[in-house]
């Protein structure tokens, strides 16, 4: 892979030439998730996302904006998380220029018009019913809220409905001026990219009118963990949703490597531990995955899986000695071989179209700084031993771990 990093108008842009490809992905991405909001104003970064949708200068309605991107057969949409707002168009190259127009239409002329922001707001709604819905996603959300807490990293990323009833016009502006700034946002390019020269001026002179400097200061990380280590929440489901949590390594920490492949040996994949044990061995489950999570603020690792309630207690137990067995640092050559080449080859194949190497590249710049290459990050996991993967069980062992549950 190649990449290039400019400075166009002050703002940071990655370009990844891919020759072969068939298409070229345009993401911006920028530090402005649930994180920046107030009890108040908790869901306004989501609810702005829908709204540059809804309103520009040059596409001044929703179906001006939905119609022309269709018209080139674009792929295209947005996603909030907890710490950052993104805004992807996938098109042909020779589409390429239009598709830059509408997305900087959106990010930089958005009026947020006062119909569409009532009308939307219906939408939103009925997008927050939809996830209370699924008890996969409500689980989350209510996990998240207990383990974290009540502040910006434990709050939902698009509730409180009655939140979204109250926004204001003000509201949506002021967090678009506080936030979607030069130094707060960046521009990537990926795939097949007919001209260079010309793109790099489009992006300075399309985007030039954001704000230079943000005026929101970055969120402190909470130090806040609940002191019962079990809880649960009755929805009267099928099956019991479990979720047991840990606290683990940041983007920033080094162990992040050894914790992903340990992380691999647990859940990650038809093949790892908790899916053969507990699944297929003895029937206890129907989903079942262990992931590290790491973040720009801390990480964590999570077990996540939809159990028999019949079998309830018993599924927990297997669970539990699974876990145990992990921290007594029992990982062998094999299972550490086989989740390493799983890691080296599905990040090899993870980029391999221009959204995907799109993907690859945004969360580096952002919250790093810097782009590193694909061989890069492959060493920083084969440098990882067997023994370092191993001296990760304390952070798996009992007194580690939060539980929460569904049902």
């Amino acid at each position: 892979m190649s990449f290039i990093t400019k400075t166009l108008n002050w703002i940071t842009t990655v370009f990844a030439p891919m020759e072969w490809a068939n298409s070229t992905t345009i993401q911006v991405l920028v530090k402005a998730g649930s994180i920046y909001e107030t009890r108040d104003t908790n869901g306004l970064s989501h609810f702005l996302e829908h709204m540059f949708f809804k309103w520009g200068v040059r596409y001044p309605t929703p179906r001006a904006v939905a119609e022309t991107l269709d018209s080139f057969w674009a792929d295209y949409n947005a996603f909030t998380g907890n710490e950052y707002a993104g805004y992807y168009i996938k098109c042909a190259p020779k589409y390429f220029n239009q598709a830059l127009d509408v997305l900087s239409d959106m990010l930089t002329n958005a009026a947020f018009p006062l119909d569409e922001i009532e009308t939307e707001k219906w939408v939103v709604l009925q997008e927050i019913a939809m996830y209370e819905d699924n008890p996969q996603q409500l689980a989350w959300t209510k996990q998240n809220e207990r383990y974290n807490g009540d502040n910006p990293y434990g709050r939902p990323i698009i509730w409180p409905a009655s939140n979204v009833q109250w926004f204001t016009q003000e509201n949506l502006k002021e967090h678009h001026r506080a936030l979607y700034t030069k130094d707060n946002l960046v521009i990537i390019v990926a795939g097949n990219i007919a001209n260079q020269a010309e793109s790099e001026e489009q992006i300075a002179e399309l985007f030039w009118s954001l704000p230079d400097a943000k005026t929101t200061p970055d969120p402190i990380y909470p130090d806040h963990k609940p002191s019962e280590r079990s809880n649960k929440y009755i929805k009267e489901t099928q099956q019991n949703h479990l979720i047991i949590s840990a606290p683990w390594f940041s983007n920033h920490s080094e162990e992040r490597f050894a914790a992903k492949i340990l992380a691999k040996v647990l859940g990650g994949g038809m093949s790892s531990r908790l899916f053969q044990r507990i699944r297929e061995q003895r029937w206890l489950c129907y989903y079942i995955w262990g992931a590290h999570s790491p973040a720009d603020g801390d990480g964590d690792f999570y077990i996540y899986a939809g159990m028999d309630k019949n079998n309830w207690d018993e599924g927990l137990g297997a669970i539990h000695t699974e876990l145990e067995k992990i921290a007594s640092g029992d990982v062998t050559e094999e299972e550490y071989v086989k989740a390493l080449g799983n890691i080296r080859w599905s990040t090899q194949m993870g980029i391999e179209t221009s959204d995907q190497m799109a993907d690859f590249l945004w969360y580096q710049q952002l919250f790093k700084g810097k782009v590193r290459s694909l061989d890069e990050v492959l060493v920083d996991y084969e440098s990882v031993t067997l023994d370092q993967v191993n001296a990760l069980w304390k952070k798996l062992s009992q007194e580690s771990l939060w539980t929460y549950w569904m049902e």
